[in-house]
């Protein structure tokens, strides 16, 4: 096939002088969305475009369909050429493009109608940029919105994760055209998929800033016949290759940048992003990440305190670095921590009936305690407490206290007969167990950063609490907002993922438990098996975690709102340890199970001891099992129960995860999985029986 297309002087083409901006669209065999792509471009609300269509070689109506659209309007240019892959459709594009911006969108995807005005305008006014994206939502291939995607707003903290993974989404982009050219354009050999990588590394390492409006502009379709699915594992290696070359020529041009760099990177992503979660699923035996590799050379040079290193060195290789972390985490005063690291590995049994709770178990009066957790940069604390006077019942108070040492400063327009401010901890770790030993009340909620109350969230949930003396927990989801995902107008979108009918299991699976977010009885937390003083950075999680873990919620239609946290760069090393520590205790019944690869260090009756452990934490209502332990105690109890069928929790494993059960069984026995249809329906038989019992009498 010989290419065709308008050259750019042909008197076809858009007007005499140049658009403003030229939109570059690839496309190859994309026939079911290549017009949708194209009619939202030319729907624009800025009119000043030109749209470059480069048809790489499609074997399918595509060709004719773009032809339909420039016979219909002059901005639109066609350009046919045999395939050559994504990096060289897109070069052709460029070579063609009059404007000078460039805006990138792929033939399966949509731009909403301002996107290009509002890039455009940004970057006349903004010459030290050289390119602008934004953040988008997902869809599927019927264009049903699936989420939301974000990347960083701020230019230098992009420059830093760019070498973490893809800071920025090239669909959304809008670029200074003269300055890619600069740069090399892109690279057509690499495999599809990855040719943005390489040029945004290029833009930066030549000294070029990039950023991300903040701003909802592009819709991506997640097509499985797209350019960047089917070919997970090269595209992977590639952007593995690029990232790598990337960080070795920065540290070529400035070793301390590189430095820095990798100290940020790691402390924020101790445990490695999603790209090398990914890298670690697709390719066999990865190199560490470019970062992990240089920070690792700072910390032998004694540039990183040792409990961090060991906490990193532990977050990426638990079986080597078990002792040594235990031994510096009881070193500094986290004992309860280090016997949870040895417990994982295996090493010791985790004693959790030892576990010293220090809030008080005291005499309460009826009534709520509405706890506010302040911190420095709390901007949202006056509006906090001002919502909470306005929503609290009778008989509540509301109790202010800092977690980091900053004082905890209410004006005295806000101070109230109902309102607390206490001093500031003299220890850190100590402010959660003053601030709850200070609850004179038989309820307690929560108003951390972040979080809005429905208006009747306290009072409904304080109604039903003392309502039923059963019941000890009551929970209202939110709506997750994203201050860093706007619309054209500037408001934040809700997070249009998805959602399950939010019961305890879902709420564990999907790690949504948010203490903001319920009330529950005081007695839960002087029954917790936690040590509050040693999970400073996580607390609210942890005691959020623990509180669904033994108790079963009753969840309001009410829906709370809360605000997601900006992309941003911290020091993430103990907030990533604790977690990993106290979601594996609680999801084990309180550290019954250890790593898989310690498994074959138990003897028989090691193993069985603990599957009885297993089944009594089901019984006492310590051990909830949901869709993210499911798989893991299940093949425990396989493992190490020759009538794993007739243990209470693979009984409720049958009932309730039925696929994940009889599969566990399949790898062990297909003859003992056959019975497991006929034993699941006797079961729930049972069960509903049980039930019935209960709801009679």
């Amino acid at each position: 096939m010989k290419p065709q297309a308008e050259t750019p002087d042909s008197p076809q083409r858009a007007g005499d002088s140049n658009p403003r901006v030229s939109v570059l669209m690839a496309a190859y065999n994309c026939a079911a969305y290549v017009g949708e792509a194209i009619e939202s471009v030319l729907a624009q609300t800025m009119p000043d475009l030109e749209l470059i269509l480069v048809d790489d070689g499609s074997t399918d109506q595509s060709p004719e369909i773009m032809k339909h659209y420039a016979d219909q309007d002059a901005r639109v240019v066609v350009y046919r050429q045999e395939n050559q892959g994504i990096g060289g459709a897109t070069n052709q594009a460029l070579r063609l493009a009059r404007a000078p911006y460039i805006a990138i969108l792929d033939s399966d995807d949509t731009m909403v109608p301002e996107r290009l005005a509002i890039q455009a305008d940004y970057l006349d006014l903004h010459t030290d940029i050289a390119a602008v994206g934004s953040q988008w939502f997902t869809m599927n291939t019927q264009g049903d919105i699936l989420g939301i995607d974000r990347q960083p707003t701020d230019p230098n903290n992009l420059f830093t994760l760019m070498f973490a993974y893809f800071a920025m989404h090239h669909p959304t982009i809008m670029a200074r055209k003269e300055i890619v050219l600069a740069c090399g354009a892109y690279d057509s050999k690499i495999r599809r998929g990855c040719m943005d990588y390489g040029l945004f590394f290029n833009l930066l390492l030549a000294g070029h800033r990039m950023t991300n409006l903040p701003y909802l502009l592009t819709r991506w379709r997640l097509n499985p016949s797209g350019a960047t699915h089917g070919n997970a594992g090269p595209q992977t290696e590639d952007c593995m290759s690029i990232r790598a070359k990337g960080f070795m020529k920065m540290t070529a041009q400035d070793s301390n940048r590189a430095n820095q760099l990798a100290l940020a990177l790691v402390r924020t992503f101790p445990a490695g992003s999603w790209f090398d979660e990914r890298v670690s699923h697709l390719v066999p035996d990865p190199a560490p990440s470019p970062a992990l590799l240089r920070w690792r050379e700072l910390a032998a040079r004694g540039l990183v305190s040792d409990l961090e290193a060991a906490c990193v060195n532990w977050l990426c290789n638990e079986q080597d670095y078990a002792e040594q972390l235990a031994d510096l985490l009881r070193r500094d005063g986290f004992f309860w921590l280090g016997q949870l690291v040895l417990g994982k590995a295996g090493r010791v049994a985790v004693a959790s009936d030892k576990i010293v709770n220090p809030v008080p178990i005291i005499a309460t009066s009826p009534g709520l305690a509405l706890l506010i957790p302040t911190q420095a940069g709390d901007h949202e604390l006056m509006d906090r407490v001002r919502a909470s006077l306005d929503s609290l019942p009778e008989n509540a108070e509301i109790i202010v206290f800092s977690t980091d040492g900053t004082a905890a400063n209410v004006p005295a327009s806000l101070l109230h007969p109902r309102l607390r401010v206490l001093p500031t901890a003299a220890v850190i770790t100590q402010a959660w167990h003053q601030a709850l030993s200070e609850t004179r009340y038989e309820f307690i909620a929560c108003a951390a950063a972040g979080c809005r109350h429905h208006p009747e969230f306290l009072a409904q949930s304080l109604a039903a609490l003392q309502s039923d003396m059963n019941l000890s927990l009551v929970y209202a989801p939110s709506d997750v907002y994203y201050p860093d995902a706007l619309d054209c107008n500037g408001n934040a979108v809700k997070d249009p993922s998805p959602e399950p009918l939010w019961t305890r299991q879902t709420l564990l699976g999907r790690d949504r438990g948010n203490l903001s977010c319920m009330v529950f009885r005081r007695k839960l937390i002087c029954a917790l098996p936690l040590a509050i003083e040693e999970i400073v950075p996580v607390t609210s999680w942890a005691i959020a975690r623990s509180l669904l873990g033994c108790t079963e919620p009753l969840v309001l239609p009410l829906r709370n709102i809360e605000f997601a946290p900006e992309i941003a760069l911290a020091n993430n090393i103990m907030d990533a340890l604790i977690r990993r520590l106290v979601t594996w205790y609680l999801d084990t019944g309180l550290g019954s199970i250890p790593t898989s690869w310690a498994w074959p260090r138990l003897s028989a009756t090691q193993g069985l001891q603990r599957v009885r452990e297993l089944d009594a934490r089901l019984l006492e209502n310590k051990l909830c099992i949901h869709p993210g332990n499911a798989s893991l105690i299940a093949e425990f109890v396989a493992c190490f129960s020759r009538m794993a069928l007739f243990r209470p929790v693979f009984k409720y494993l049958l009932v309730h995860y039925p696929d994940t059960a009889i599969g566990v069984l399949r790898k062990r026995s297909t003859l003992v999985a056959s019975l497991c249809g006929p034993w699941r329906l006797l079961l729930r038989g049972y069960t509903k029986f049980r039930k019935a019992i209960r709801l009679y009498t």
